[in-house]
Order: structure tokens, then sequence, then C-alpha cells
């Protein structure tokens, strides 16, 4: 217990003292020329933190899509039938709870290399998804 307070109040002095050296750099100077000055704009969207987030399809079965959202939510499209759940990945596993009556929760391993993901099935069988492009 005393180990999550510490990890707790550690991360708080790391965001705090982040957020203080972000205000103390971002201090505008008026005297600063145009030449040095540079806006960026928003082109696109940031990549979320996680890869796994997005939706992904199986590259023999494009009907078969995983949507892994940010909040930990997500849902398999299996060619018209939708089940919802909730997944989290710890060292090379996702455990997927479905919220889909009838469907129970499965741990798999999976392997992720760029835009390829392996899903490993209970019995060790390979199912490749690559991420759809949006």
């Amino acid at each position: 217990m005393e180990h999550k307070i510490i990890l707790r109040i550690s991360a708080i002095a790391i965001a705090a003292a982040s957020l203080f050296m972000f205000t103390a750099c971002n201090n505008n100077n008026s005297e600063q020329s145009s030449e040095t000055s540079v806006v960026s704009e928003p082109s696109e969207e940031l990549e979320p933190a996680d890869p796994l987030v997005g939706k992904w399809y199986a590259e023999t079965l494009p009907d078969y899509v995983y949507t892994f959202n940010a909040d930990g939510s997500g849902q398999y499209d299996m060619a018209g039938t939708i089940l919802e759940m909730n997944y989290s990945t710890e060292n090379g596993k996702i455990k997927m709870n479905y919220t889909t009556e009838g469907y129970s929760s499965v741990t798999l391993d999976y392997i992720l290399e760029e835009d390829r993901l392996n899903i490993k099935d209970s019995f060790g069988k390979d199912t490749f998804y690559l991420k759809v492009k949006e």
C-alpha cells in the first residue's frame, strides 16, 4: 500500500514540475523577432499514446474488425455480429472482457509491429490484422 502512495505522490510531483517547466518556457517575449517565433498550425491529429488504439481488419477476413478505443472500450465486428467489450493489455497479452450477452472474457497473446497486429487465438493460431488508415 505504501508503494502505491509513493508512486502516486511521485506522479503528481512529476506532473507539477512538467507543468511549471512548460509554463516557464512558454513566456512570449514581445521583443522577440518574428523570424524566431514559430507558429505551428494543427495540420493533423496526434497519434494516440497507445498504438493499439484504432480499427484493425483481418487480412484474410476483412469483414472481421477490432476497434480499440483509448478509454479501454472497444468492439469486435464479426461480419456484422458486433461484440462490445472492454480491454486491457499487459506483457504481450490482451484481455478482452466481452459485455455482449453470451460471450465470455478471453486473454490472448498479441504482437504489434507498426500497422500489423498479430493476435494468437486460444489454440495458438496467428490471425493478422491491419490498421485502418482514416
